[in-house]
């Protein structure tokens, strides 16, 4: 660095004043220093290195004063952008996070929908199901009671047709064996004989059989009165050969044995 003690110095000669003594004058006369010019050169070129040098010295100082100065402000600056940045990343990021969210909730609702609406069509293509069921359930149940009714009316015809072929065998039959009958319900019939005990004649002898609904069904004898031995055996013999006549002629003929051991 530059200082004042740098400075070089000047050593000069001895300065010799004469006197001019001839005609009385007064005129003094300084005779020429001799200066030192090589110390001279040599300190002002050590001067000028040093004075340089201080130059040089200063102006790297400022400049590496300013590339610090530099280098802070733009950490500073860069430091605010990057926070900036930062900043702006997390704000992005929480918006996206909240429109994924979004997002998942609106296919969590139209999932819901969609499950609600196949159900809610199963349920109406099961109602439908359930309602066609019905329907074919009803019309077949019409049909079957139609049918039934259709069988009932056939049955109720040929039984017609047939106590209208037998009503005059069976009158005859009644007179001959002197029994009635009573038709209880359907296929429920009671016959009644009299002229059976000597001292009362009109004395009933009774029992109540169900026929068959079919051809070959089994004859069942539901109540007799009074009772008489042999009646199964009676009553299966009907059952093989079919003859109501002789199973008639039989039960009157039990009902006499009956009377005459009731003396």
């Amino acid at each position: 660095m530059y200082s004042a003690s740098s400075t070089p110095s000047r050593t000069p000669s001895k300065a010799v004043v004469y006197k001019d003594d001839t005609k009385n004058s007064n005129i003094f006369f300084i005779s020429r220093v001799n200066f030192n010019y090589e110390t001279v050169r040599h300190k002002n070129k050590l001067f000028e290195d040093e004075f340089i040098d201080y130059i040089n010295n200063t102006k790297d100082s400022l400049t590496l004063k300013k590339q610090q100065w530099q280098s802070t402000f733009s950490e500073d600056k860069g430091m605010g952008t990057k926070s900036q940045l930062i900043e702006q990343v997390k704000l992005a990021e929480k918006k996206q996070k909240d429109d994924l969210a979004i997002k998942e909730k609106e296919k969590r609702d139209i999932s819901k929908l969609q499950t609600e609406i196949s159900e809610k069509k199963y349920k109406k293509e099961m109602i439908k199901e359930c309602i066609n069921t019905w329907k074919n359930q009803i019309e077949n149940v019409k049909k079957d009671i139609q049918k039934r009714r259709d069988a009932n009316m056939a049955k109720q015809q040929a039984l017609q047709l047939q106590l209208s072929k037998n009503e005059p065998e069976l009158k005859r039959y009644a007179d001959k064996l002197a029994f009635a009958m009573v038709g209880l319900r359907e296929n429920v019939i009671t016959f009644s004989f009299t002229c059976i005990y000597e001292k009362d004649l009109s004395r009933p002898c009774k029992f109540t059989i169900q026929l068959g609904e079919e051809r070959h069904s089994i004859y069942k004898i539901l109540e007799c009165s009074p009772p008489i031995e042999h009646l199964d055996e009676i009553l299966s013999q009907l059952n093989t050969n079919r003859n109501f006549f002789t199973f008639l002629k039989k039960m009157r003929q039990a009902f006499y044995r009956y009377a005459q051991n009731d003396k």
